[in-house]
């Protein structure tokens, strides 16, 4: 769930937008207080997150690492750059958080709280899991940005310069791993704990695999089409919001993640969208990272004075503003903290080491 520091001329504004969208899914997923029991299949937008890192890392990184211009340190370094800084403004707003919480009664034990405040700064799961959260990280979207760096390392050492057949090879065990998964847990929504790590590490490596694979065989020619880059769209919206039945919805999530999101990314990919889409998918595409790594530690600030708003509707309506502020503070930290911060770590890389770029 992530952008590249590099600079293409070629961009793939559709799929700012597709990762955009998911990213408010998985906002809606995590706030029921205010919006109520989760949307049934939102979970998936993690899976298309991975699909779309593996296609725009391929993008930006893949020829470097294949013909030696880049090592595979100077590329976990700049991906654990790229993703560290907002994930760090998330991490003190999650401490910040839990301290309070603690103070104000709530069941946070403090053993706990500094063993995943030191497994969070170094940004590693918690040996165990956290009672007062149930997951790995006190940032919970955490577990995801773990996984692709796991997957990030494999792409640099092996990834990179594999084969069609070797990457294929790794989406089977991977597609394997994850049919195992949906019949322990039902779904595929699983990951985020030690007994469903198995599960995580297949969701990553099947869907960022897949979006090197749809990478290398492209349309090497975009085409304007509005039309289809809504169409493009309306599926993102169409399946994470889709009522699936619960004893039903392994047999939807692995066709999706087998199916769905490798031929949509294959699509969106040569699509030009009108300059209306693409003015949204830019905004909604350049705020999706802050967004996702932020939206947890500011949902549970904000719950804290939730009790206060009782009526439903009128709770609905400020849950739909929150979005929003959300939406526009994520940018905002994006445009104004994180990319002049980004610039100004990838020269300091480049001084470092000549072979960054």
């Amino acid at each position: 769930m992530s952008e590249p520091t590099h600079s293409h001329r070629e961009r793939f504004v559709l799929l700012d937008g597709m990762r955009g969208i998911a990213a408010v899914f998985i906002v809606q997923r995590h706030a029921p207080e205010i919006f109520g029991k989760a949307l049934p299949s939102s979970y998936l937008g993690v899976d298309l997150f991975f699909a779309l890192s593996g296609f725009v890392l391929a993008h930006a990184y893949g020829q470097a690492l294949r013909d030696g211009t880049m090592t595979p340190l100077a590329f976990m370094k700049a991906r654990l750059l790229r993703l560290y800084p907002l994930y760090a403004i998330a991490l003190v707003l999650a401490i910040a958080y839990y301290l309070v919480a603690h103070t104000l009664g709530q069941d946070v034990p403090l053993g706990e709280l500094a063993i995943g405040i030191i497994t969070g700064i170094l940004f590693i799961p918690s040996p165990v899991t956290l009672s007062f959260n149930a997951a790995l990280f006190l940032v919970h979207p955490a577990w995801s940005l773990f996984n692709e760096l796991v997957a990030n390392l494999a792409y640099a050492l092996k990834g990179a310069r594999a084969g069609v057949r070797q990457i294929l090879c790794v989406m089977a065990i991977s597609a394997v791993v994850l049919v195992i998964a949906g019949i322990e847990f039902g779904r595929l929504h699983a990951g985020f704990r030690w007994n469903e790590m198995y599960a995580g590490l297949g969701r990553v490596f099947f869907s960022f695999s897949a979006g090197v694979l749809v990478y290398r065989f492209r349309p090497k020619v975009t085409v304007v089409r509005p039309w289809l880059s809504l169409a493009c769209l309306a599926v993102v919206l169409a399946v994470l919001a889709a009522p699936t039945p619960k004893d039903l919805k392994a047999f939807f999530d692995i066709p999706i993640v087998f199916l769905v999101w490798p031929a949509l990314l294959y699509v969106a990919s040569g699509c030009i969208p009108s300059p209306r889409i693409a003015t949204m998918s830019n905004v909604l595409g350049t705020a999706s990272y802050a967004l996702y790594v932020l939206h947890t530690p500011l949902m549970d600030w904000f719950e804290l004075g939730w009790a206060a708003v009782t009526d439903r509707p009128i709770g609905l309506a400020i849950g739909l503003l929150l979005v929003a502020a959300m939406v526009a503070l994520s940018w905002f930290l994006t445009v104004a903290v994180d990319q002049p911060l980004q610039k100004r770590l990838k020269q300091y890389l480049r001084r470092r080491q000549p072979a960054f770029s």
